[in-house]
């Protein structure tokens, strides 16, 4: 039985947007390759500036049917409101041990949307759909959980609820 892909509502519409934008991307794309790239070359040598739109072409419509295949699969979960479980939108401290002598401490917000890359707020999002955050996902502080990548296990170990007040929120949210 295949894992389903979870998602709040904000996230599956977001994830709904994303899915429209490639479409977009896509129908512009056609334009370009029937309008424009078909005419870069002169019927008797190649176009590479028409198999380069038709590869980006390939490209999308596998990336548009994945991702609809995702959606098919979806459930949409929210936060459970039990303040002893690690739940969509906390802000997690955790520790990374890789060995007894060896643990890293890092912080991670849990989302079940795509998570934001590239913030400068100190707190790096993870999804619920991704390795680390399903070990996360609905643990106790004090928990430990294992997570594979590739062949590789991982252990971590929940330390604390980060809470922030309303000062830190807002600092968050606008450099979002």
């Amino acid at each position: 039985m295949k894992e389903k892909f979870k998602l709040n509502k904000q996230g599956y519409e977001a994830y709904q947007k994303e899915i429209e934008r490639k479409e977009k991307e896509l129908a512009d794309l056609r334009i370009y390759k029937g309008t424009d790239a078909i005419f870069q070359g002169d019927n008797w040598h190649d176009n590479p500036t028409l198999y380069q739109a038709e590869a980006q072409e390939r490209t999308l419509m596998i990336e548009i049917a994945e991702m609809k295949q995702k959606l098919l699969t979806a459930e949409i979960v929210e936060n459970l409101g039990d303040e002893s479980l690690i739940d969509i939108g906390d802000i997690v401290k955790i520790d990374m041990i890789f060995s007894e002598s060896d643990r890293e401490e890092e912080i991670f917000k849990l989302v079940a949307t795509n998570p934001s890359f590239g913030l400068d707020t100190g707190i790096s999002e993870v999804s619920i759909n991704s390795p680390i955050g399903k070990a996360m996902y609905h643990k106790r502080i004090g928990e430990t959980a294992q997570y594979k990548v590739n062949d590789r296990t991982f252990t971590i170990q929940i330390k604390e609820k980060v809470l922030l007040d309303l000062e830190e929120e807002k600092t968050l949210t606008k450099k979002r």
